[in-house]
């Protein structure tokens, strides 16, 4: 099994649930690097299925540091504009916090989205 650790402050965190179907949490993850001066942020999507969506919901918030396990996927799409994007997506196994959302709980968050849509082809719960 193919799988990777991704350790980054959280940007956005949604959680979604649609009838039927199983809760996912998805959290876009920013990780720094620096190439010789310059900084550069790489983002990575999170995606927390089932059970546990829902209960870390209110844990996970904008400024979070987290360390997330789990099986990776590349996702090919075209943007708004018409440019090829791709993304990084991580289906979550383990999320270790490396600091608590009150931490940077400076404004309150509506992260709960409900949706009837169809969740993205690919995806597994």
């Amino acid at each position: 099994m193919l799988e990777v650790k991704v350790t980054g402050n959280v940007g956005t965190c949604r959680l979604v649930t649609a009838a039927g179907k199983s809760p996912v949490l998805n959290v876009s993850l920013a990780t720094n690097r620096r190439v010789g001066e310059r900084e550069f942020t790489d983002w990575t999507s999170v995606k927390i299925w089932g059970e546990r969506a829902p209960k870390l919901a209110p844990h996970i918030g904008k400024g979070t540091k987290l360390l997330v396990t789990g099986r990776p996927e590349a996702r090919a799409f075209k943007a708004n504009d018409g440019t090829a994007k791709a993304e990084l997506i991580v289906h979550a196994n383990d999320i270790e916090f490396l600091s608590s959302k009150r931490e940077h709980d400076d404004e309150p968050e509506n992260n709960h989205v409900e949706e009837d849509a169809e969740l993205p082809l690919g995806t597994a719960g």
